[in-house]
């Protein structure tokens, strides 16, 4: 087995995330970075992406989640992102999830919450 992890990192759009009435409102924006550790043997040797997992895919079902969700706890987000990749992705033995709030803390450059989830 060769184990890697592919990352996508930082990916911006805007979202409802919070549990402030303001936070209720009008989507804020968010960064979303999430790793997924997998076998890259047969990939490797096929250069075949069905040996593999469509990141750009499944970047757009995560964004489609979040959006739709509309979560109030950044703990709740990054646990449920984490578990459905592992739950919908088999070839992922284990993912990780970062969502960070840029404009949550004045003065700071953002609050953010990850979890790593793995296959049992």
């Amino acid at each position: 087995m060769k184990l890697g992890k592919i990352t996508v990192k930082e990916m911006g759009f805007e979202c409802i995330l919070g549990t402030l009435p303001f936070e209720r409102e009008k989507p804020q924006p968010v960064l979303l970075s999430f790793s997924l550790w997998l076998d890259f043997s047969e990939a490797a040797q096929y250069e075949d992406l069905k040996y593999s997992v469509d990141y750009a895919a499944l970047s757009e079902e995560i964004k489609d989640l979040i959006v739709n969700a509309q979560f109030f706890l950044v703990e709740t987000l990054v646990v449920s992102v984490a578990k459905y990749i592992i739950e919908h992705y088999p070839k992922v033995v284990a993912s990780e999830v970062c969502i960070t709030k840029p404009t949550a803390i004045p003065g700071a450059q953002g609050a953010s919450a990850s979890i790593r989830i793995t296959r049992d």
